[in-house]
């Protein structure tokens, strides 16, 4: 529960915020939206208002209090009556009159631009304007707000870093549960090229050739391409409001999450597996070294070499993995929603 300030008057934030796909993103930012406006809709001292695109926004009300659990909020397609603007999904979709805050969680679509010109800009546009017309901005690291810097030219003052947080379902298995089957790969790992999925694959192929070894698990879209992966398409529980459960089991039955990317701003899957006692093996790159804090085993990006033996190692070590697994649940601790929503109103109400 956050604060709520008993001795001191508090005038109510009025918040608008953009939830054109807050009930249905099932990637980190949906999930990173829905838990910092499931702690501040439980709030007396916040009013909230949330826009959606079209003439009927109240059509979807229904599904927004289902992904919140709760219904104290108002829905709109417009800024109005309220104080503040938040954007929490990189761009800017509502103009206003009142101070905006944008959460940029990347600058994907300018380090790596799409080949067409006209899907490019579409990428790029809402980003562009949000730098033109935020008054503030949130980065999820400090790598994050380094790229805010030296991609848009902002200045690192307008700029807040607030690391993600762990929700509580993401713990250790208690005792006597499954043994570790796999190595864990979560995400598309097709769509985006940054995730590095193939040479995780060409690794894995290398390390257990011959061999019987883990199974490769990847929690999301499939390929024939790779036979030798496993597929779960986890539908994402946290988007309807049911929960994570599903998604933890996984972490907690695996040897180790394998995050390859050579390109992230947070990385939210490793301090979930974190969280749950599960060995992270991570590249060295962009803000991977951050996050870990020195509790994931972490591995050039590009070495294919390197991430075969490491492959082998963590799947050998058992002794390496319950030192992984101590010092990953320690990191986690690091990482708390209710803090981060904190932080969050904070900024808003300097705003205000």
């Amino acid at each position: 529960m956050l604060y709520e300030p008993t001795s001191t008057f508090v005038s109510a934030l009025r918040l608008a915020v953009d939830a054109r796909d807050l009930a249905t993103d099932t990637r980190g930012i949906g999930r990173y939206a829905r838990a910092i406006l499931r702690r501040l809709i439980t709030r007396s001292d916040v009013e909230l208002t949330l826009l959606l695109l079209g003439p009927f926004p109240q059509l979807r009300r229904t599904s927004l209090a289902r992904a919140l659990g709760s219904n104290r909020f108002r829905v709109s397609s417009r800024v109005r009556g309220c104080d503040v603007v938040w954007h929490p999904a990189n761009g800017t979709f509502f103009e206003s009159a009142v101070p905006a805050v944008v959460t940029l969680h990347d600058a994907v679509p300018f380090r790596f631009p799409h080949p067409d010109p006209v899907r490019r800009d579409n990428q790029q546009q809402p980003f562009l304007r949000s730098v033109a017309t935020a008054a503030r901005f949130i980065a999820v690291s400090e790598f994050g707000r380094r790229e805010i810097v030296e991609v848009f030219g902002a200045s690192a003052d307008r700029i807040d870093v607030v690391y993600h947080g762990v929700e509580s379902v993401f713990a250790p298995a208690p005792a006597g549960a499954a043994a570790e089957d796999a190595l864990l790969f979560v995400g598309d790992p097709y769509a985006e090229e940054r995730k590095n999925f193939p040479l995780l694959y060409d690794a894995y192929c290398a390390a257990f050739e011959g061999a019987e070894g883990p199974q490769l698990l990847v929690v999301g879209p499939s390929d024939p391409r790779q036979p030798r992966a496993q597929y779960a398409g986890i539908a994402d529980g946290d988007a309807r409001g049911g929960g994570d459960e599903r998604l933890r089991d996984r972490y907690r039955s695996s040897l180790a999450l394998c995050v390859p990317s050579f390109y992230e701003t947070f990385g939210m899957p490793m301090i979930e597996a974190m969280a749950c006692g599960t060995p992270v093996l991570a590249s060295d790159a962009s803000c991977l070294p951050e996050i870990a804090g020195g509790a994931a085993l972490l591995v050039a990006a590009n070495d294919r070499q390197a991430w075969t033996q490491a492959l082998r190692r963590v799947a050998a070590d058992a002794d390496l993995r319950d030192q992984m697994r101590a010092a990953g649940i320690a990191r986690a601790r690091a990482f708390d929603w209710d803090r981060s929503a904190s932080l969050h109103l904070q900024i808003f109400r300097s705003l205000q």
